[in-house]
């Protein structure tokens, strides 16, 4: 016998062996993505980078590119303007629907063209989620009112119709003020009922007690009041809020010309007993006595005794006064560093959702700039961006 055929077996049953590993490793790999939490869990795995915009992005390399079509969504014919972007999965189709979400934006100036809103969506849609993007003038325009709510109805009964969606699995994303108005769509008798989950991404809770919140520069977090500073952008949206909450032309000509420099360039103004003698409707002295507080405490005592004008309009503006009215499951998320919105407002959504059973996550970071991840090093963020793939990973297992 040759020395060759002695040695022989050996290699034979190393091969053996690793022939065996091969096959059971790809057996755990198939049965981890039959089963659904961690074939889940590894598309959120390769989502995360998107989300955040850093290191190497992996759907772009594995995935097919989304379809992208432009729509009109809004059904009152005084919003035709208003447009939606659609994004379809590659291989979504009226035989193999997808879940669907609609992503609806805050007050801003970008819309849906703006790069971090198209790195969402695409990244969703290459993870096999149909994304539809709503655009609403109004809200383009810093302007918020409880109308906007129907057009986010609008959006999610277009989304739901859609041919290659399961209506079954469709949610609503709302960031900042939008995660807001999705809450209050959400308990909307129109689609209650058919809204499988939301996710609010820095929301408010409250309309009034935001506002003192920004004419203070304080919050309160678990009964605590501390100090707030909010972002220029806030100021400015706020300003025009809440002289918009004033009817009579003279008196809120008068307000803007005496408050509106000081609101935006971050100064608490003091009162002025001239100006508030020169206030002839209950409406803008209101305002002027928010304006000028001074404390948060008594902040919210007068926006407590508004007039009822004013008051129902905040009410119908606030997400806590309507939680009985949601029936889909909520998310929350919200940033300690948020200088948009106070994450007060987000714990209290939360304290207002969990009796109903409706809260399944509330998930607090250090991550964000408001609502957008900027400059995010993934070793050094490792811990959030953990907390951030549990997150998503919980929504998605609605969705997928």
């Amino acid at each position: 016998m040759s020395s060759e055929s002695r040695t022989d077996p050996q290699p034979r049953r190393w091969l053996r062996r690793l022939g065996l590993i091969v096959l059971s490793l790809l057996v755990l790999l198939a049965a981890a993505v039959a089963w659904k939490p961690s074939r889940v869990t590894l598309q959120t795995l390769l989502l995360v980078p998107s989300l955040v915009d850093a290191g190497p992005q992996p759907l772009q390399l594995l995935t097919p590119t989304p379809r992208r079509e432009t729509l009109r969504y809004r059904s009152d014919p005084g919003a035709s303007a208003d447009l939606a972007d659609l994004w379809l999965p590659a291989g979504a189709s009226r035989d193999r629907p997808v879940g669907g979400m609609v992503l609806v934006l805050g007050i801003n100036n970008v819309g849906r063209g703006y790069p971090a809103v198209v790195r969402f969506a695409d990244a969703m849609a290459r993870s096999g989620v149909a994304v539809l993007v709503p655009d609403s003038a109004a809200l383009l325009a810093g302007n918020l009112d409880a109308g906007e709510t129907g057009g986010v109805v609008d959006a999610f009964r277009l989304l739901a119709s859609w041919p290659e969606v399961d209506p079954h699995r469709v949610g609503l994303v709302g960031l900042s003020v939008g995660g807001s108005l999705a809450l209050l769509a959400a308990g909307d008798p129109r689609i209650a009922g058919d809204v499988r989950w939301v996710n609010a991404f820095g929301a408010y809770a409250d309309a009034g007690e935001y506002l003192a919140d920004v004419a203070t520069h304080a919050m309160t977090v678990n009964g605590t009041t501390t100090s707030w500073d909010p972002s220029g952008l806030t100021r400015q949206v706020f300003g025009r809020l809440v002289l918009d909450l004033v009817p009579d032309a003279s008196d809120r000509e008068a307000l803007t010309a005496a408050m509106q420099k000081p609101v935006e360039s971050g100064h608490l103004p003091a009162l002025d007993p001239a100006l508030a003698a020169r206030l002839t409707s209950p409406e803008a002295r209101a305002v002027y006595t928010v304006l000028t507080a001074g404390t948060l405490a008594r902040a919210r005592e007068i926006v407590d005794a508004l007039p009822a004008s004013i008051t129902d309009r905040l009410a119908r503006l606030s997400p806590v006064r309507h939680l009985a009215a949601v029936r889909a499951d909520v998310f929350l998320m919200y940033d300690t560093g948020d200088a948009y919105v106070p994450y007060g407002q987000s714990l209290e959504l939360a304290d207002g959702l969990r009796p109903l059973g409706r809260l399944v996550r509330a998930s607090q970071f250090r991550l964000f700039d408001h609502v957008e991840a900027k400059g995010v090093d993934l070793v050094g963020a490792a811990p959030e961006l953990g907390k951030l793939l549990w997150h998503v990973q919980s929504v998605l297992l609605e969705t997928l």
